[in-house]
């Protein structure tokens, strides 16, 4: 047994309670011990790439009774994982010295960052379904926690509470399938179930039933359609927990998950269909939401939906190349993703403010964040070499190779989109000059946050070249590499979305306003994608108010005051007891 696969992740987790004992010695320590607490694991972590032999298990009894076991699974995948989780974890927990500086609670914060990083670190390395679903649960409830930090904000207490339930109704989903597979199988270890599926011991509707369920857990962590409602809602807290979500723990868990659990359920085409329709489904969906919001932080968060509907459209092909592509593009974007929010944390941090109207012009106020976020706006739109260029190519390759033209157009598409709205960020913010006198004062950020900016820039820009290497650890080929059409295509979808956001956003300042106004089909456009579709008000009407209706009765019946609704709460009880009984 390698001591080291199971300090990457409990070293986080022994941390955690000696947060508050260090803080009270000194804040400042306790600030600097979240920090070193970090390092040390990204440290372990990085060794785990010269340990042999890969893939390996270790485990330890535990719940004998029902034959389950502590394990831990080291291969390419989870030390993949465990690298994205603790790098990017460590450059947000030393970013944060500088952006959350001396507020109250910082206690709970640094605990709860330690925490999130620990349990995804554990879900990563877990070797058995039980093991993970207990991590994936702790990584919810911390999102949840720390979505809600500034807990006197009421917008952000709501946020945190709605990333808890919506959530919970995809990890439903998740528990039923991994009981049901239980069931079935009478393991939930990886290696067990994976043999299993290979022999054809499973019978293909388990594997159907097992693999939709277990895929609706994906869906609710990653925040794929319809079950992305909490995302946006989630830039209520920190910005470094923004990025943290976004980049390096929480919408990732769902993308492992399907990659991890591809040798089990990819011999059925409906999983592998279900998969693609409800990624591609989800970058058409969430990409115009981008395009229409002014807050620059919910800007990235429709970006984060829509560059994860693409990893799980590849992944939906069923190829290689496919699985491959989706794992590349996941690092691509935990780079420039991290680096967008970091970037645009900074900006806030200055003006105090996420109203993209109320910016502007701050290229020479703030070069490095102005450089820090450009590069983060080239990897994102695939302008070559940076990251993004060669990451979406290696999708639509895969896509191409599969012999879907339509689902090749359609990621084309979402690209146009992305360069759109990744660019129109980009002049609002630090090109075109404001309409409006903004401060004076405005300077460039503290050098502890400008630090990761400029680790992460030169990361978007020279991580292309380890996709070998990355390939290599995770023991796949690429079948085909792409050739002159996918270049051509690339840039050709690179242009058409520039060319309009340069028209409207830079040639002669910002004409947006104006175009919208002489246009009445656009300003419906414009206010339907800022009501999100009414995907909001439709669940308020059809989920929330009817619970808030039987709870207010339930509690008028428990605190004995009845209202002159209460024979029709009699009525609707009977039905339901009829039903059942019938």
């Amino acid at each position: 047994m390698n001591v080291l696969d199971w300090l990457v992740w409990a070293i986080p987790l022994v941390a955690v309670p000696f947060v508050p004992f260090v803080g009270r010695v000194s804040p400042k320590a306790r600030s600097y011990f979240a920090v070193a607490v970090s390092l040390l694991t990204a440290l372990v972590a990085v060794s785990l790439l010269f340990t042999s032999p890969l893939p390996r298990e270790s485990s330890f009894t535990w719940l004998k009774a029902y034959g389950f076991n502590l394990e831990v699974r080291v291969d390419g995948l989870s030390i993949f994982l465990a690298l994205v989780v603790n790098l990017l974890g460590t450059l947000i927990v030393l970013y944060s010295l500088g952006y959350i500086g001396k507020q109250p609670g910082l206690d709970r914060y640094y605990a709860l960052i330690l925490l999130f990083i620990g349990s995804m670190t554990g879900l990563v390395m877990a070797g058995n379904f039980l093991q993970l679903y207990i991590f994936w649960e702790l990584v919810g409830i911390c999102s949840s926690f720390l979505i809600a930090f500034w807990y006197d904000r009421p917008q952000a207490v709501r946020a945190g509470l709605k990333a808890f339930i919506v959530t919970r109704v995809g990890d439903i989903g998740l528990l039923f399938g991994l009981v049901y597979l239980y069931t079935n199988t009478g393991s939930v270890s990886f290696s067990a179930l994976e043999t299993l599926a290979g022999n054809g011991s499973i019978p293909s509707a388990v594997i159907t039933v097992s693999g939709l369920l277990i895929f609706a857990g994906a869906m609710g962590k990653s925040a794929l359609f319809p079950l992305h409602v909490w995302l946006p809602d989630a830039m209520e807290g920190p910005t470094t927990v923004s990025a943290l979500i976004h980049a390096a723990t929480m919408v990732n868990a769902g993308v492992y998950l399907v990659a991890r659990t591809y040798p089990i359920f990819s011999a059925d085409p409906t999983w592998l269909a279900t998969i693609g329709t409800v990624g591609i489904a989800s970058a058409l969906f969430a990409a115009p939401l981008a395009i229409a919001t002014v807050d620059i932080k919910r800007v990235l968060a429709y970006s984060t939906i829509s560059q994860l509907g693409l990893m799980f459209a590849a992944l939906g092909l069923g190829s290689s190349q496919g699985w491959f592509s989706s794992q590349f593009h996941l690092l691509s974007q935990g780079a420039f993703k991290a680096l967008g929010f970091l970037s645009a944390g900074s900006v806030i941090h200055v003006l105090g403010t996420r109203d993209m109207e109320q910016m502007g012009g701050l290229r020479s106020q703030m070069p490095l964040t102005f450089i820090a976020f450009a590069f983060s706006t080239f990897a994102l739109a695939g302008v070559p070499p940076f990251i993004g260029f060669w990451s979406k190519d290696l999708i639509l390759t895969a896509s191409l190779e599969s012999g879907s033209l339509t689902l090749f157009l359609l990621i084309l598409l979402v690209s146009v989109m992305t360069v759109f709205y990744s660019f129109r960020a980009l002049f609002k913010v630090f090109i075109v000059r404001p309409s409006h006198d903004v401060e004076n004062n405005v300077h460039e950020s503290p050098m502890v946050m400008i630090m990761p900016l400029m680790i992460l820039s030169g990361a978007v820009l020279l991580l292309f070249v380890f996709q070998d290497s990355l390939a290599g650890l995770l023991r796949t080929s690429l079948e085909t590499a792409p050739g002159p059409e996918i270049y051509v295509s690339s840039l050709a979808a690179l242009f058409l979305g520039f060319i309009p956001v340069y028209l409207v956003y830079w040639r002669r300042g910002d004409l947006s306003t104006e175009i919208v106004a002489r246009h009445s089909s656009l300003r419906l456009l414009r206010r339907a994608l800022l009501d999100g579709y009414g995907f909001d008000r439709l669940y308020e009407t059809l989920l929330v108010r009817p619970a808030q209706i039987t709870a207010a009765k339930a509690r008028s019946l428990q605190t004995g005051i009845l209202g002159v609704n209460f024979w029709a709460l009699l009525v609707f009880l009977a039905v339901v007891l009829a039903v059942f009984l019938l």
